[in-house]
C-alpha cells in the first residue's frame, strides 16, 4: 500500500496524540450523577448528586438517607471528622433570621453532635469549619463575630474586630484549624465609599482565648493552605485610579509576619502532601513550582490553547497536574468535555464533567498518583 505525504502527516499526527494522552483507570462507577465529591489524600469519602448524599467506604457507596442533598460535606485537616453544612432554604426565614444545621460526625460517619444556628446578617450563611479535636468554629461574615462549640455546647463566643462602618457588609472569610488554633483570614470592606483595608490574619485558640492579629500585605483574598506546618496565602491589591492589580503570594509564620513573596497571582495553590513543593497558577498558561527544600522556583509555561484552568494540584515529586476548559466555559457552558492537562510533559486526557457544577473542577492526589471525580466516575489519571 502506497502513503501520500498528506496520510503520512495524519498518521504521525495521531501517533503523537496516542503518545501524549494520559492513561485514565476507573476506580468507582456511580449510578447518580455526582455534582461534587469530598476525598482525602486521593480517596474518595462522599459524593453529592441532585437528590441524595452519599459515602464511599472503599468501592461499597451507601447513601446517606438522613442529610439533605443540599447538605455541604467537609473535613477536618486530618479528616477523621466530617462536618455536614445545611443552609436553610430563604423561603424556611422565622422572624428575619436564616438558620443553619451543622452536624458533626466521626470518621464512620456516626453522629457526634448537631448545632442550629441563625443568622440576621443579611441572611448571609456563617463560614464554618471542624477541627482535629472536633470543635466546630462558625465566622459570621459580615459581624465578624466568632463561636466555638464542643459536643454540641457553646463553649466561646467573641467579636474579631471593631469597625465603625454603618453599613452592613459581608466579608469574605478564609479559615483552618491547626490543633486547637483557628486561623482567618478577613477581608475589610470600605464602608461609606471609602477604601477597602488590609485583610487580616487572625489566630484564636478555641476557647477564645489568645488572639493574634496581624495586617496581611494585601486587601483581597484568594487562597490559603497551611499544611506541613507551612502558611501560604494570596491575594492581591487594587487600584481603582490607576485600573492597576498588585498580587502577591506570601509565606506566613504563625504569628502572621510575612517570610518571603512573589509578586504574581496566586488563583490556586497547592502544597504537595510531603511539603516540598508549593504550585502556584499565576495564570492559564503560567504556574510557578516553588521547590521549599532548595528554595528554587521552576516557572512552568504552556500554551493556553484557548482554554483557561480551573483546577491543580502537585505531588511528591513536583508533577503538576490541572484542569482545563474551553475558553468560552463560564458563558456557555455548553460542553461536558474537560482535559487533564500535565504542563510539564504536555501529556492530557479528555473526562466528562458536568459545566453546571464548579466543585467538580478539582484534582486531588496521593502524594503519587492523581484522581478525579467526575459526573459518574472516580478516576486515576496517569502520565
Amino acid at each position: 500500500m502506497r502513503l501520500n505525504n498528506t496520510s503520512i502527516l495524519i498518521l504521525l499526527t495521531m501517533l503523537v496524540g496516542l503518545l501524549q494522552a494520559s492513561q485514565v483507570d476507573q476506580i468507582i462507577e456511580i449510578n447518580d450523577a455526582a455534582e461534587s465529591w469530598v476525598s482525602k489524600d486521593g480517596r474518595p469519602l462522599y459524593y453529592t448528586s441532585s437528590s441524595s448524599q452519599y459515602m464511599i467506604d472503599n468501592q461499597s457507596v451507601r447513601r446517606m438517607t438522613a442529610y439533605d442533598p443540599a447538605t455541604v460535606p467537609s473535613l477536618s485537616p486530618n479528616g477523621e471528622y466530617r462536618l455536614f453544612s445545611l443552609l436553610q432554604d430563604l423561603g424556611e426565614i422565622k422572624n428575619n433570621t436564616r438558620y443553619s444545621d451543622y452536624f458533626v460526625l466521626n470518621d464512620h460517619s456516626e453522629l457526634l453532635y448537631a448545632v442550629n444556628r441563625g443568622s440576621e446578617s443579611d441572611l448571609k450563611p456563617l463560614v464554618a469549619a471542624v477541627s482535629d479535636n472536633g470543635v466546630l468554629a462558625l465566622v459570621d461574615p459580615v459581624k465578624a463575630l466568632i463561636y466555638f462549640y464542643e459536643s454540641g455546647n457553646l463553649i466561646s463566643e467573641g467579636q474579631l474586630y471593631e469597625d465603625d462602618g454603618e453599613m452592613s457588609m459581608e466579608r469574605n472569610v478564609l479559615m483552618q484549624w491547626v490543633g486547637d488554633q483557628c486561623y482567618i483570614l478577613l477581608e475589610r470592606p470600605g464602608f461609606n465609599g471609602g477604601p477597602a483595608g488590609k485583610s487580616l490574619f487572625i489566630r484564636i485558640n478555641s476557647n477564645g482565648r489568645g488572639q493574634i492579629t496581624a495586617y496581611l500585605p494585601f486587601t483581597y483574598l484568594q487562597k490559603l493552605v497551611f499544611q506541613n506546618q507551612r502558611f501560604f496565602v494570596s491575594g492581591y491589591d487594587y487600584s481603582a485610579t490607576d485600573k492597576e492589580m498588585k498580587p502577591m503570594v506570601a509565606e506566613l509564620t504563625r504569628d502572621g509576619k510575612m517570610l518571603w513573596n512573589n509578586e504574581n497571582f496566586g488563583h490556586e495553590l497547592k502544597l504537595s502532601t510531603n511539603g516540598r513543593y508549593l504550585a502556584v497558577l499565576s495564570s492559564h498558561e503560567y504556574i510557578q513550582l516553588f521547590d521549599l527544600n532548595f528554595k528554587r522556583v521552576e516557572k512552568i509555561r504552556f500554551d493556553n490553547n484557548n482554554r483557561v484552568c480551573l483546577g491543580l494540584s502537585v505531588n511528591n515529586r513536583g508533577e503538576v497536574a490541572i484542569i482545563r476548559v474551553a475558553a468560552d466555559f463560564f458563558a456557555k457552558r455548553n460542553t461536558h468535555f474537560s482535559q487533564i492537562f500535565f504542563p510539564q510533559s504536555k501529556d492530557n486526557t479528555d473526562v466528562q464533567i458536568d459545566p453546571r457544577f464548579p466543585k467538580l473542577f478539582q484534582i486531588q492526589n496521593d502524594g503519587d498518583r492523581f484522581f478525579i471525580g467526575t459526573s459518574y466516575e472516580w478516576l486515576e489519571i496517569s502520565q
